[in-house]
């Protein structure tokens, strides 16, 4: 009867952090889970005639990349939360969807009637809770994913001064006195 002789296997591009973040994931196979396999395989592959090295290649290489993959996600994500990037909506005007519950329920559904409105400000600062960045317009805090639009904000309307009757001064009138 054969030994099984475990090995010590390092994967280019695995760590551990990325395992414990993959493996946290319900109900989805992570990379421990695919490590796991791949063992699984190799230990009980049948000797006569053993599993074809460039389908293992094959197979690390493809997981190599997805992991590659998942990091460059999530590093566009954190890219485009960063203060830098959002601070250049100060001074422009929003729009966000507002949500309100009349506090009636329909009969039908159980559930309360939901009023929905387009509401829109000026960005006066950008706040950061909990790594959820908000925009703040006056009094209010929107996520900043709620978001719908942005523009310029409206240019102010210069107020016209009215002439005022009678106040010329030409030169003729004044020397007649």
């Amino acid at each position: 009867m054969a030994d099984i002789i475990g090995t010590n296997v390092a994967w280019p591009g695995y760590s551990a952090g990325n395992a414990t973040k993959a493996s946290s994931k319900g109900g989805n196979l992570g990379k421990d889970d695919f490590l796991k396999l791949m063992m699984a395989q190799m230990q009980n592959q049948d000797p006569l005639s053993p599993m074809d090295n460039t389908q293992m290649v094959a197979q690390m290489a493809q997981f190599t990349s997805v992991e590659q993959l998942v990091n460059i996600s999530e590093q566009l994500t954190a890219m485009s939360q960063s203060l830098g990037n959002n601070s250049g909506l100060i001074g422009k005007q929003v729009s966000w969807t507002a949500q309100t519950k009349t506090g009636d329920y329909s009969l039908e559904t159980g559930q309360a009637e939901v009023i929905t409105v387009k509401e829109s400000g000026i960005v006066d600062s950008i706040v950061v809770r909990s790594g959820v960045h908000y925009v703040k317009v006056g009094d209010k805090e929107i996520p900043i994913d709620q978001i719908v639009q942005v523009d310029n904000p409206p240019e102010p309307e210069v107020p016209e001064v009215p002439e005022v009757p009678g106040d010329t001064n030409d030169a003729g009138e004044a020397g007649e006195s």
